[in-house]
């Protein structure tokens, strides 16, 4: 008699199982769709980047030892040796408390004159999907 109703009771939960697994997978379908296009925005970026150090080298008549000092000298404004690019604490330039990324103006004092680095108004938001 247990036995019955544990099938019964099994089988009334295989189809929740199934949608499970089907939204897993729609998931991973998503994110791998999602990294396949991110690689393709890196390659066209790696491309342009090169395509302009090349322009900036020939006109300048720099080296890439010159590009790679660059490179390390700005890894290092966050103190760290790391490869990566750590936007330090932008101040407002009005009251001198901190800026909020993403925010086109102080969230204190009202100032909108808080551009100081074009680089810290790009919005690097991954879930943006605006292309």
């Amino acid at each position: 008699m247990f036995d019955l109703f544990w099938e019964l009771g099994q089988q009334r939960n295989t189809p929740d199982v199934g949608n499970i697994t089907e939204q897993a997978i729609r998931k991973v379908e998503d994110v791998s769709g999602e990294i396949k296009a991110l690689r393709g925005a890196i390659n066209k970026l790696m491309l342009i980047n090169r395509a302009l150090w090349e322009i900036i080298a020939e006109e300048k008549g720099l080296d890439d030892k010159y590009l790679m000092d660059k490179v390390n000298e700005i890894d290092l404004r966050d103190g760290t040796h790391d490869g990566k690019l750590v936007t330090a604490i932008m101040l407002c330039p009005s009251c001198e408390r901190t800026l909020f990324k993403g925010h086109d103006k102080c969230l204190y004092c009202g100032s909108t004159d808080t551009a100081t680095d074009p680089f810290y108004k790009i919005d690097t938001d991954p879930s943006d999907t605006a292309r």
